[in-house]
């Protein structure tokens, strides 16, 4: 990156765990050798020693009665909470008016609004899903007609509050083609793609014979699919993560010796590196981390047919598709034959995802952007 490059802050909604969004941030930061700016870091986070984070509101929503109100540690399902983010971005921190660049980092780091000379680079993750692709889901999950009608109009605002703070934004960067479609469709912008930062060290120690699958453990997941289809198959699946769906998982693995769910995985390559194939099957998947993963480590990705996890997945090639129901999954765990698949030319297909493509990618964009801005 050359010397002569503008100063540079990253700008993420809030910090309550590290997630795929929060590990874009930090990478960012490495990347970009700039600070992040945060509304919250939730106590005990460990945030890496390189990488400086300055919470921007930490006392309101990380203690007293505001922290308990806002319910902060939620996964962003808590609208209260949102909302009150969203507010407190638009001044968010006063030395943020300094940098000549602010790369937001999430969707409500959107509602900054910035100095007439700053230029806003914006990478959403996607747009938030409970307002545009995920709709119909989410309301068709409430019973209640009056419950239905006050969160469509609450929705409704939502929308156009989003959509308002647009307006702010020089350009968008989108993690995948996938979510660069959704920004055009739902914001009538063009995005430029730039792949998260893959990090770890992933590799092929051979094939012990088990299927492997990893994530947060949230319903979006789908991992109960996953080891309802396995209690009637032979093989073997061990499947990583906590969350919500833990409990769940356990009482359909009772009882059936070939499902093990191991909970938090600290050395997830190595389990990965050993396995005969990752097997993944999220609700639309925006990116998929675990699928980018697993081709790194030249093992077979079985991935739902939907969302970016189908562009992962070339046929014979990198691993195989299958719908989201049980008896596809089984069927597609039934035909899989590990000897068709070469790790070598797995491993190929996934050097888009390399570190260093993203951190060219990034500067790149930086570069160019500060430019025209």
């Amino acid at each position: 990156m050359s010397d002569d490059l503008p100063s540079i802050a990253i700008l993420h909604d809030r910090f309550p765990q590290i997630g795929g969004g929060e590990k874009f941030a930090i990478e960012a930061a490495r990347t970009l050798d700039a600070p992040i700016y945060t509304m919250y870091v939730y106590p005990g986070t460990e945030i890496p020693d390189d990488v400086r984070v300055i919470p921007i509101k930490q006392e309101k929503y990380a203690s007293g009665l505001s922290k308990h109100l806002l319910a902060w540690k939620n996964e962003g399902s808590n609208p209260l909470e949102t909302l009150s983010v969203a507010m407190d971005m638009t001044d968010a921190h006063p030395d943020l008016t300094k940098y000549d660049v602010i790369l937001e980092s999430a969707p409500l780091s959107k509602h900054y609004v910035p100095t007439v000379d700053q230029t806003i680079i914006h990478y959403p993750h996607s747009p938030p899903r409970w307002l545009y692709d995920l709709y119909r889901d989410r309301m068709d999950s409430f019973d209640y007609p009056g419950i239905r009608f006050a969160l469509k109009a609450y929705a409704k605002w939502w929308r156009a509050l989003d959509k308002e703070a647009n307006d702010y934004v020089d350009t968008f960067v989108a993690n995948s083609e996938l979510i660069r479609d959704r920004i055009k469709r739902y914001y009538h912008r063009d995005a430029e793609v730039v792949y998260p930062p893959v990090t770890g060290d992933w590799r092929n120690e051979g094939d012990e014979g088990y299927f492997v699958t990893w994530s947060r453990l949230a319903p979006e997941k789908r991992m109960p699919l996953l080891a309802e289809a396995f209690t009637e198959l032979d093989e073997r699946l061990v499947m990583a993560g906590n969350g919500a769906d833990r409990e769940k998982l356990e009482r359909i693995a009772c009882g059936h010796g070939n499902i093990e769910v191991r909970g938090f995985v600290e050395d997830i390559e190595s389990l990965v590196a050993r396995s005969t194939a990752v097997i993944y099957a999220p609700v639309q998947e925006d990116f998929g981390l675990v699928g980018a993963e697993a081709l790194m480590a030249g093992k077979p990705l079985l991935g739902v047919n939907e969302g970016f996890t189908k562009y992962q997945v070339e046929t014979g090639v990198t691993g195989e598709v299958f719908e989201p129901t049980v008896e596809s999954v089984r069927d597609a765990v039934r035909s899989f034959n590990s000897d068709k698949y070469d790790s070598d030319v797995i491993q190929e297909h996934a050097e888009k995802y390399r570190y260093e493509a993203f951190q060219e990618g990034l500067r790149t964009l930086v570069e160019r952007a500060s430019m025209e801005g």
